[in-house]
Order: C-alpha cells, then structure tokens, then sequence
C-alpha cells in the first residue's frame, strides 16, 4: 500500500511538471513588449483560449499589440472586438491606424470614417483623416480635418502633434518655407 501512495506522489509529480512545461511553451514572448505588457498579453491569452468571445481580452491583446507595433495581429484582434461590438468608437480607429501603418490608407480612411459616423466629433478619428489627406497631398483636406479634430476636445498629448501638423499644412499652402531643422 506504500507502494501506491508513492507512484500516486510520482503520477502526480509527473502530471504537474508536464502541465507546468506545457503552461512555459504555449506562453509565448511577444516582440518588443515590455514585461508588464507580456503578463497582460499571457492574461489575454489565457481568457481568450477559455472564451474567444471575451471582449476584454481581445481589446486588451489587440492594444498591447497595438501598442509594440505588431500591427498585423492586432488587426485580428481588433476585428474579433468589433464583431463582438461593432460600437466601441476608440477600437475602430485603433485598427484603422493599424492598417495605415501597414501602407493601407483606403482602408484606414474607411475605418475613420466608420467611427465618424458613431462619433461625429471623435478627435482621433478626425486627427488621423487630416494625416491620410495629408498623405496624400491633399492639403486643404487635411487642414478641415485637423481644425475639426482641434475643436473637438482632443487628448492633452494631442494637442501638440495636432498644433504641428496645422502649422505644417498651413505653411505649405501659403507657400512658406518650413523651418530648418536644428
């Protein structure tokens, strides 16, 4: 009977160790992400394989994606969120800038404009139309869109970058050299 209690201990030693491994393997490191971002990414992960429908966790993995430049798989997760609720303003510009990032400002614009018409005063949304005009040489465009996104309350460390590009914008179209750089 000692005997038992013994390999019962062993299976049970053994089922812990292969469970743990397996725990370590299918935690995989994401690129760049700093390792507080990492323990959010492992949460996401977790809650996401017990329940793909979790809203939060698919926003959270998406914006820690988002946010370490790994725009392609934030792409799926940002989708899976609006699926799940195609309301949430701040998730649709996030993956709009996504793909700007990739080099697809028609889809980006689309995106913007998506969150536009459930916002119509959305800063973000307002700000980064004014970059994709802007991208593409469409300067008086681009000036609306910054002027809106001004006048619509924008984040505080919006208001800087948001400054710049209509001072970028307005020198350009009035001709004006933009300053040496230093």
């Amino acid at each position: 009977q000692l005997w038992m209690v013994v390999g019962g201990l062993v299976i049970a030693l053994l089922v812990w160790q292969a469970f743990t491994g397996f725990r370590q393997s299918n935690s995989q490191p994401l690129a760049g992400a700093k390792p507080d971002q990492q323990k959010l990414v492992d949460q996401a992960r977790a809650a996401i394989a017990r329940d793909s429908l979790d809203l939060q966790a698919q926003i959270t993995l998406a914006n820690v994606l988002y946010d370490t430049g790994n725009w392609s798989e934030a792409i799926v997760h940002y989708r899976t969120a609006n699926r799940i609720d195609p309301t949430r303003v701040t998730t649709v510009v996030d993956l709009g800038v996504c793909y700007y990032n990739l080099g697809d400002p028609i889809t980006a614009k689309t995106l913007f404009e998506k969150a536009l018409t459930l916002d119509p005063q959305q800063p973000v949304a307002l700000f980064n139309l004014g970059i994709v005009a802007e991208s593409q040489k469409n300067d008086a465009l681009a000036l609306d869109f910054f002027r809106r996104a001004k006048a619509a309350n924008p984040p505080q460390g919006m208001l800087q970058p948001l400054s710049e590009h209509v001072r970028t914008v307005t020198e350009r179209m009035s001709g004006a050299a933009p300053p040496a750089a230093r």
